[in-house]
């Protein structure tokens, strides 16, 4: 800038002394006060931020860079029945309490097992049964689990970034504790949030499709088969409820230090003995089952299960006839049987652990159909002014079921069902006033009355017949 002004002073001398066009040099002064300004913007803003001091050696950048890098170990901290490790892709081998796990093995649990894992950063990760996951990175501060089926449980340290990715959905937490429920085969999981948050994404390649951020008792249900609008559902849990499942309650337990035993495991299915005993009995509609009601908390839903040929039938092995989660059914009837079979019948119920407890088994075999009918009644009727008394004789069949007087003004013999019953009598009540016709009524009337058995057969009695008020 010095320079600059040395300039323009010599140029002001310069005209003084010539007296030249004054006009001539305002231009050049405001020329040379641009190219000034020029060079202080491009000194300022590019110049200054150059570090001159020197590049860093080699050896400094290598150490940079394997500080981070750095790698952290795990290990099985908890085993419980089948818990197996695959280190390096060599193969699963059962694992042994305390084994050291690196980047890059596998681990999961079989029927009826659990395991706990413990990274050097205090991070905890608990598999339930029938669970796997992938040690994808154990880089320090940022880990990367694949979950590949099943269910884990993840204490975060507090200053550990950690990652779980399920197919195209990731999740990501910053010293938390959250729950992830996974199912490859429906392509769905659930995220529960028990400690600060956790954010959600959906990806497709790598551009993020859906993305949500889970609070404190919030839950995620994801389905990745389903259309855009519907593969999230956010709703807030009660942690309260969940406590009534053994895995939750020892996962609580363990965050606060109470137990380091492993729970005792609730068993996939079990047979009871003071609920959801269950009776059956052959009706017209099909056979009617009944049974004693469920009232545990636990309640998800019922499973009806039917077999023609396994007395030990149970759900899901036995494909259920009929589903609900209504607890209070205690009732139905299964319309989908044939004559001379014999069937096994159980109640099921799937627990909200997804675990399944069953009550007894019933047999019951379907008798014939019965094409006989009921002997035909006979019929007899006095008319009077108080209306038409009939009376007929009685059915004794076993089958019996009921009485139907039917009446007509057109059909001679009147036929059931074609013609409308007048009235429904049981066994026992062999009698029947028509006050409608009487002595003084005009025109014919017919009655026949017809026995029903309770498979529907049925035949009817003589005809009594009534013209302008008298018996014929």
């Amino acid at each position: 800038m010095l320079i600059i002004d040395d300039w323009l002073f010599t140029g002001m001398m310069y005209y003084y002394k010539r007296k030249s066009n004054p006009f001539k040099w305002v231009i050049i002064i405001f020329v040379f006060m641009a190219l000034g300004a020029m060079v202080y913007w491009f000194y300022f803003n590019y110049f200054s931020k150059i570090d001159l001091s020197g590049s860093k050696t080699n050896e400094e950048v290598n150490s940079n860079s394997l500080a981070a890098e750095k790698i952290i170990g795990g290990e099985i901290s908890l085993i419980q029945e089948d818990v197996q490790v695959n280190i390096g892709e060599k193969g699963y081998e059962k694992a042994i309490d305390q084994a050291i796990l690196h980047q890059g093995d596998k681990i999961k649990t079989g029927e009826n097992s659990l395991a706990v894992l413990k990274l050097e950063d205090d991070t905890k990760i608990r598999l339930a049964a029938n669970s796997e996951i992938f040690l994808k990175s154990l880089s320090e501060g940022q880990v990367i689990i694949e979950q590949i089926s099943g269910r884990s449980y993840n204490n975060i340290a507090k200053d550990g970034n950690y990652q779980i990715n399920f197919l195209n959905t990731k999740i990501t937490a910053l010293g938390t504790k959250f729950e992830v429920i996974s199912n490859k085969d429906q392509e769905s999981l659930a995220v529960f949030v028990f400690e600060n948050k956790v954010n959600l994404e959906i990806l497709n390649q790598d551009e993020i499709v859906l993305a949500s951020r889970l609070d404190l008792n919030e839950k995620c249900l994801v389905n990745l088969q389903a259309a855009k609008k519907d593969m999230l559902k956010i709703e807030n849990f009660d942690v309260k409820l969940l406590t009534k499942e053994s895995w939750y309650q020892w996962n609580f337990d363990q965050d606060k230090g109470v137990s380091d035993q492993l729970p005792e495991l609730e068993p996939d299915f079990e047979e009871v003995f003071d609920t959801l005993q269950i009776k059956a009995e052959q009706k017209d509609a099909g056979i009617s089952l009944t049974w004693s009601a469920y009232t545990k908390d636990n309640f998800k839903s019922f499973k009806i299960v039917r077999s023609k040929n396994n007395i030990a039938l149970k759900y899901p092995e036995d494909a259920a006839i009929k589903t609900s989660t209504n607890q209070d059914l205690a009732s139905y009837i299964d319309q989908e049987t044939d004559f001379g079979q014999l069937y096994y019948y159980r109640i099921c119920v799937v627990k909200s652990s997804d675990k399944v407890v069953c009550g007894n088994v019933v047999s019951i075999e379907t008798k014939e159909k019965d094409s006989t009918p009921p002997n035909s009644p006979i019929l007899s009727g006095e008319v009077s002014v108080y209306g038409v008394n009939l009376t007929w004789s009685a059915n004794t069949e076993a089958d019996f079921k009921e009485y139907r007087l039917i009446k007509s003004i057109t059909e001679p013999e009147p036929k059931y069902p074609s013609i409308g019953y007048l009235a429904i009598k049981s066994k026992g009540v062999e009698n029947y006033l028509d006050k409608e016709v009487n002595i003084t009524s005009p025109g014919n009337v017919y009655y026949r009355v017809c026995a029903l058995d309770l498979t529907g057969n049925s035949s009817c009695s003589n005809t009594v017949w009534v013209e302008n008020g008298v018996k014929r």
